[in-house]
């Protein structure tokens, strides 16, 4: 039986991987009960895939993103042996949905992006991905793919002092572009930026102190040191909801609800979840791939 993987959220639809055979691709409507194998694309032995979703509101497409990262030939000697270790390399897979081209590649990629579930983050039909440091270039940056020209950016990072740190993420914030920046004893800094790409736009919006769900406290030892550094970096801020209230999800187990006027945690009790999940953002609504959008 698969294992699926959501990979991204987009208009009511879902992409998903299965992670058991990861050169399977599916997009899911959950509402219309509608599904679709997507093509497989090129596979390399070994490789390493960040994946990413979305729609462009000028074209009107919806694309999936491979990002690949395998290990190639080093350069070869006088005889064709390769010299040396094997390097990393990287190629981009596109594919567009309803198109009959099937997946096209861009070589010669250079960053190495952070692998984050449930993907990236979807803003003015942009996908963006944190890089991973390097010993050559040890700098953390913000890069954008816009799914129009299909083409990456840098966008400015936020002043924030935790981009070089490993427990940094990207959402979307009310249409805009934010960060979540995991700080010490398991408190959470939300950064958004308002006018896109202007540096200077960047503002801290929430500072969430640390919290302990009721359904995790019986399985966390009490000490006060012991349950806050168990919860750095393990709580992801999953969007915004429309009553102004932060949904969060804490060690894949338990779903919260903050209020930033209040500073108060409501812990979400649902019926039927299994004690461990990932949580993703879906729009409900009946859209299909072959549907226009308005």
């Amino acid at each position: 039986m698969p294992e699926f993987e959501v990979i991204g959220s987009c208009n009511g639809l879902l992409c998903l991987s299965d992670s058991l055979y990861g050169d399977a691709l599916y997009v899911y409507n959950p509402f219309a009960g509608k599904f679709t194998q997507l093509p497989k694309s090129e596979h390399y032995a070994g490789q390493e895939v960040v994946f990413g979703f979305g729609f462009h509101p000028r074209t009107k497409e919806y694309k999936v993103i491979k990002i690949v990262y395998y290990r190639g030939r080093g350069r070869s000697s006088g005889s064709g042996r390769p010299v040396g270790s094997r390097r990393m390399m990287s190629d981009v897979q596109i594919l567009t949905l309803g198109s009959s081209s099937g997946w096209r590649t861009q070589p010669k990629f250079s960053h190495h992006f952070l692998r984050s579930k449930p993907g990236e983050a979807l803003v003015n039909g942009r996908l963006h991905w944190v890089t991973r440091p390097r010993r050559c270039n040890p700098v953390r940056r913000l890069i954008s793919l816009d799914l129009g020209d299909e083409q990456f950016r840098e966008v400015p990072k936020p002043d924030c002092g935790g981009l070089n740190r490993c427990n940094l993420s990207l959402v979307a914030v009310r249409g805009c572009l934010g960060a979540a920046v995991h700080c010490n004893y398991g408190r959470l800094e939300i950064w958004v930026m308002k006018e896109y790409n202007v540096k200077e736009s960047w503002v801290k919006e929430l500072s969430i102190g640390a919290y302990m769900p009721k359904g995790l406290k019986q399985n966390v030892e009490r000490s006060y040191k012991i349950w806050r550094t168990a919860l750095s970096g393990r709580v992801r801020v999953l969007c915004v909801l429309e009553n102004g209230e932060i949904l969060l999800e804490y060690k894949s187990r338990v779903l919260v609800c903050y209020d930033g006027k209040s500073g108060r945690f409501r812990d979400l009790k649902l019926q039927g979840v299994p004690k461990w999940f990932q949580a993703n953002v879906v729009v409900g609504c009946l859209n299909w791939i072959d549907t226009p959008i308005l």
